[in-house]
């Protein structure tokens, strides 16, 4: 038996005039704007990584990115195939699991002049849509700091709250999966 593998999974959502695509495939998640994410000051939790290193992450993960339609190239612009036009990352967060009983939600994203349309929502259902799939699935945990987001992965994703730490407000959550012992 071989090492399970992700089905790739595609999603679309307009907002207004604008086409959003949710996507699992590691093939179109833009190294570059990535490592730029993690440059920035809104990823807190993690420093930079060399490039090759930040694709091996991809490589390694099941990645949740969404990308909106813009014809103007930008280093957060990757190209489809096809004669489809460029579009560019806008969105991310990475699993990283097994396949099969376990995840761990990290580096979930969205562009500050992306937020408030409700993207991060729609990624988390994209994420809770595979993690439904997968019937042996016992647990997937995420650390988060701030009571916005706490709410978030409590509706989208059931989470609860299992430990706050002291002094750095960070939030340990979880959910069981349909592979996880009831009591």
């Amino acid at each position: 038996m071989g090492i399970p593998s992700p089905e790739l999974r595609t999603w679309t959502r307009t907002i207004g005039d604008t086409v959003y695509t949710c996507s699992t495939d590691p093939s179109h998640v833009a190294i570059d704007a990535l490592s730029d994410a993690f440059t920035s000051d809104m990823l807190w939790w993690a420093k930079a990584l060399p490039s090759d290193v930040l694709a091996t992450v991809v490589q390694n993960s099941l990645c949740f990115a969404i990308y909106t339609n813009n014809n103007k190239p930008t280093s957060t612009t990757t190209q489809n195939d096809g004669d489809k036009p460029p579009t560019a990352m806008i969105a991310f967060g990475r699993l990283i699991t097994d396949y099969v009983t376990f995840g761990y939600l990290t580096d979930v994203y969205v562009l500050p002049e992306h937020q408030g349309k409700g993207l991060g929502r729609w990624m988390m259902a994209c994420l809770d849509e595979v993690l439904n799939s997968w019937p042996h699935l016992r647990r997937c945990v995420l650390f988060t700091r701030g009571a916005q987001n706490v709410k978030l992965y409590e509706q989208t994703l059931g989470m609860n709250s299992v430990a706050e730490s002291t002094g750095d407000g960070l939030v340990v959550m979880q959910c069981a999966g349909q592979g996880a012992i009831k009591r």
